[in-house]
């Protein structure tokens, strides 16, 4: 597939962040989880007691095996944003929600570093988690 910033050649992306398309991640990322939040506690015979607080909230966790330093530092500057729009498709629904979500810790190892401009040519391993923010 040939990719450009924001602008993907196949006919519908993988996740939209702000409305930009963002590269298909690698074939074994893009895992999704759900969580059910709960105020729990227990009584004095051991039973939990607890209710449901709000919707299912869900995470994101997305990896890329190889990326330019430009796609790289343009995918990471819209996670500079605390929140942001998200769409993509939902598991438990099977159809694509918008939803806004915050981004946790992201990671990269340089690879083939310039001896001129010591910048590298390329990040591999570039790992993003975003989480639901449940609004």
């Amino acid at each position: 597939m040939i990719w450009e910033w924001g602008r993907s050649v196949m006919a519908n992306g993988f996740i939209y962040i702000n409305g930009i398309a963002f590269p298909y991640p690698s074939k074994s990322s893009g895992l999704q989880q759900v969580s059910t939040i709960v105020d729990s506690a227990r009584t004095a015979d051991g039973v939990m007691r607890g209710e449901r607080i709000g919707r299912d909230m869900g995470k994101i966790e997305l990896t890329w095996s190889v990326l330019t330093p430009e796609v790289w530092s343009r995918m990471l500057q819209e996670f500079e944003k605390f929140t942001f729009s998200v769409r993509y498709i939902d598991m438990v629904t099977n159809d694509w929600v918008t939803r806004k979500f915050y981004v946790g810790d992201r990671t990269a190892q340089p690879f083939m570093v310039d001896p001129i401009t010591n910048k590298p040519k390329y990040y591999l391993d570039c790992k993003a988690n975003i989480i639901d923010v449940g609004e």
